[in-house]
């Protein structure tokens, strides 16, 4: 089991999906992928487009800064915000993280299982 807000966790969900879909300038497929550890359970979505560039990787999770303003999408902005995402990640005592790899970019957000919370206590 996973302790969460399950509406918080499916905005996060939702809005790296959205960006990945909106940012990446790619019309390939993206991968959403679901990995169970011992203490924890990992999300990743990962894309095959442009990737960050390293101005953005260094500021991803402050306000206002992971947006494309050469974009014409009116859905631009329209997202909660990685800044947002990551404090509902931390808020339940996970973590959250961006990275490029060889064909793009990757998300990657963890959330602790029950037991492994119950055992910090």
């Amino acid at each position: 089991m996973i302790p969460m807000d399950a509406v918080l966790i499916e905005q996060v969900t939702i809005n790296l999906l959205e960006n990945a879909i909106v940012h990446s300038g790619s019309i390939l497929p993206i991968d959403f992928i679901v990995e169970d550890h011992p203490e924890h359970v990992s999300f990743i979505v990962r894309d095959y487009g442009k990737g960050l560039s390293e101005e953005k990787l260094q500021n991803l999770f402050e306000t206002g800064t992971y947006n494309n303003s050469r974009s014409s999408d009116s859905r631009k902005g329209m997202g909660i915000g990685l800044s947002i995402c990551k404090t509902i990640i931390t808020a339940h005592h996970g973590t959250l993280s961006g990275r490029n790899h060889a064909d793009g970019a990757e998300f990657c957000f963890t959330l602790p299982k029950a037991e492994a919370l119950a055992s910090e206590k």
